[in-house]
């Protein structure tokens, strides 16, 4: 069984996390919160998987590394994104849980994961510099997906530490 979550849903749940300080001590919790950090505050780590359809891996990830991971690396420098990690599977899994690609992205805070009107701009700003050819960068980027048999996206946490 697998469990996808619309992106929606991962908008509700990080604004839920933004929203909500988490407390795993209850001593903590009696203490004044000036100095804390709060959730929204925090950095928020999102795992992008992609499930690439048979024999198409290596063109998606050229076209990944070309188009995609530049503009990431950009919203690294601009401090959007503290860390960035790609991983493969080193066994083959079974259809249903099958992975090909995973990328972690650390981003500063929920804000910059989902909704940052800073982001926006810095990405848009970074695909003109970048890309000078936009309808070229449109038509690799819809092939791209196109080779794709699933991508889903999970929120992940260190809590409890």
């Amino acid at each position: 069984m697998k469990l996808l979550i619309p992106r929606g849903m991962v908008i509700l749940i990080l604004m839920t996390m933004a929203a909500s300080p988490v407390v795993a001590d209850p001593v903590v919790a009696e203490q004044p919160s000036a100095g804390l950090p709060r959730s929204k505050d925090v950095p928020t780590k999102v795992e992008y998987y992609y499930r690439v359809k048979w024999g198409s891996l290596k063109h998606f990830i050229s076209l990944y590394e070309k188009n995609h991971h530049p503009l990431l690396e950009e919203m690294r420098k601009a401090g959007f994104i503290l860390h960035m990690k790609t991983e493969f599977p080193y066994t083959h899994l079974a259809g249903g849980p099958r992975w090909d690609m995973r990328v972690t992205i650390t981003y500063r805070d929920a804000a910059a994961a989902i909704n940052d009107p800073a982001w926006e701009k810095a990405w848009a700003d970074s695909k003109a510099r970048l890309y000078k050819d936009g309808d070229a960068l449109n038509a690799e980027e819809t092939m791209r997906f196109s080779l794709l048999d699933e991508h889903w996206d999970i929120v992940v946490s260190d809590f409890p530490e």
